[in-house]
């Protein structure tokens, strides 16, 4: 008799600190795809997907997509011509928490 688990993977159980991260991630990919900035918001779901596997991988795409010109934290949202003030506010305090998150869990990193 063969097990009907055989070939299949249980959830990965990710520190809290990182199970938050993952959904900082999700919350910024949500933001930015809703508001006419897709391929942002794919860049950070295929870091979300790795951080969500334990991959540092994810974490380290992440913080390399923020700071300096033409980055993440320069996305301005916007839809039909028309700049998103509060949606705008709410992605940049995202990635400012995100970015205070990630930063610590790289130092942490083993």
């Amino acid at each position: 008799m063969t097990d009907a688990r055989i070939g299949s993977q249980d959830p990965i159980k990710l520190h809290p600190e990182v199970a938050r991260f993952a959904e900082l991630l999700r919350r910024i990919e949500v933001q930015l795809a809703t508001n006419d900035a897709a391929d942002w918001a794919i860049m950070v779901g295929r870091c979300r997907f790795a951080v969500e596997k334990s991959d540092a991988w994810g974490l380290h795409g992440f913080l390399g997509m923020c700071g300096g010109m033409g980055t993440l934290n320069d996305v301005v949202l916007h839809r039909d011509g028309k700049m998103l003030t509060t949606e705008n506010d709410q992605l940049h305090e995202m990635l400012e928490e995100a970015w205070r998150l990630g930063e610590k869990l790289q130092r942490e990193e083993p």
